[in-house]
């Protein structure tokens, strides 16, 4: 599907529905990751902010992580043509915790359980913290090959703070990419730290149900953890039903945009403008 906007949009968020067919959300069969050959270092980066104690009361930022960090090669895994992938594990609220240093994914898992809620909400501390675990010596390459995954429910303190460090982690290679739960009652970021994300090679998706959880999963491993998974042109996104999304608008003013469709079913897609005002837009299957 072709979508050409007809006035200047450099942020947009996407959703689409389909009330005839219910789909296969937990199976997501829609979706096929190109490889998973391992070979990267993975930063997961988890809100815990007092917040979530009423805005995620269900863990689904956990989930989230838990299920990234299980896709993850382990070092018992490896071979094959397949390499053991590195995983950091880090909390936040207004410090940092890091609860995994760089690892086998396969010791990280019981540190889900140590997520708690508590202070506020520095999501700049918590990038800063993935990209020392990422370039920490002994472990290179890490340009293209690294990522930053931040799941949290909030706007950071200091938006300024958190677009000089998802920029930072971009220079050195790093994808950053954003699960955002909203039930904060903020539906995104700053435009911002869209733009940073996005700026990374990242995507950024909102949360708000355990089936959004689990499509954001599995939508940010088909876009690409790192660079090296899916060097995807930044005007070409894939969509997920029920998710929504944020992309920029190509310079040319089209934008293709990838959705699978089912039997009988019927799409509806909302498109809103972030940060560029009135929008006008023309669709072509």
């Amino acid at each position: 599907m072709k979508a050409s906007f007809l006035t200047l949009l450099l942020l947009a968020i996407l959703s689409s529905s389909s009330p005839l067919v219910s789909r296969g959300f937990q199976k997501c069969k829609t979706l096929q990751a190109s490889s998973n050959n391992g070979g990267r270092k993975i930063a997961i980066v988890i809100d815990e902010s007092d917040s979530m104690e009423t805005n995620d009361p269900w863990d689904l930022r956990i989930d989230a992580g838990r299920a990234i960090n299980d896709w993850l090669i382990s070092s018992g895994e490896a071979g094959g043509g397949k390499k053991a992938d590195l995983v950091s594990i880090i909390g936040f609220d207004d410090a940092t915790r890091l609860l995994y240093p760089l690892g086998n994914p396969s010791g990280a898992d019981k540190v889900f359980t140590q997520i708690s809620e508590r202070g506020g909400t520095f999501i700049a501390g918590g990038v800063d913290e993935a990209i020392s675990e990422l370039t920490k010596p002994g472990h290179d390459p890490t340009a293209n090959n690294s990522a930053i995954v931040v799941l949290t429910d909030g706007n950071d303190s200091s938006a300024s703070k958190l677009v000089e460090s998802i920029d930072t982690a971009g220079q050195q290679g790093i994808r950053v990419s954003f699960g955002f739960l909203t039930g904060h009652g903020t539906s995104y970021q700053d435009p911002n730290v869209l733009s940073a994300i996005l700026g990374t090679g990242g995507m950024y998706a909102t949360i708000d149900g355990a089936t959004a959880q689990n499509a954001f999963v599995n939508l940010v491993i088909v876009h690409g953890l790192t660079d090296n998974d899916n060097p995807s042109p930044r005007n070409s996104t894939t969509l997920y039903n029920g998710l929504s999304i944020a992309f920029v608008l190509d310079d040319s003013g089209t934008n293709t945009l990838t959705y699978t469709a089912e039997a009988r079913e019927r799409l509806v897609f909302s498109i809103a403008s972030v940060a560029a005002g009135a929008l006008d837009m023309t669709a072509n299957d």
